[in-house]
């Protein structure tokens, strides 16, 4: 027996010994520089305006190019029809366009699936809520023993001869 508390003592040790805590890791901090960099990389990515599609598309970009840009901004525009020809009458491809609408239309469904979302999600608190108030009410109001296994309750009597038998409500013996 004594062999055996030798071990637990010495594994006790190792592992004690083991689980020294590590100093922190030093904070990086970024040069100016960086963060400078980082800005003009996040500067880059914000959504285009028409303006700019219109300026792009004049300057000759590809119309795979200026769909694969659209797409990694996030450029979303609701455009028209009268919109649409006068864009396609300033050179932007028939594609583009439609590439922003498309974005336009699943946006809008994103909106509207995440306004579902919310209102489900606040209907069913509110309905938790009043069933826990409920409850809480019932509770309060019941004149007998609660038991969660017999939720009509038992007649609780101090003193009722031969005790209190429940399912699950314990056993109350002359009080």
């Amino acid at each position: 027996m004594n062999r055996w508390r030798v071990v637990a003592m010495a594994f006790v040790l190792v592992t004690g010994c083991a689980t020294q805590p590590s100093p922190p890791p030093p904070l990086l901090r970024l040069d100016p520089a960086d963060a400078a960099r980082i800005d003009a990389a996040r500067g880059a990515l914000r959504p285009l305006a028409l303006d700019e599609i219109v300026a792009l598309s004049r300057a000759g970009t590809p119309s795979a190019d200026l769909v694969a840009r659209i797409r990694a901004t996030g450029t979303r525009h609701a455009i028209p029809a009268p919109e649409a020809a006068r864009l396609q009458a300033q050179g932007v491809a028939p594609e583009v366009v439609d590439v922003l609408n498309e974005a336009q239309a699943r946006w809008a469904q994103d909106q509207a699936a995440a306004e579902r979302v919310r209102r489900d999600t606040a209907a069913a608190a509110a309905e938790d809520r009043a069933r826990a108030e409920a409850e809480r009410d019932r509770r309060r109001a019941a004149p007998y023993y609660y038991d969660p296994l017999w939720p009509y309750g038992y007649p609780y009597r101090h003193g009722y001869p031969g005790g209190h038998f429940g399912w699950g409500g314990g056993v109350h013996l002359w009080r």
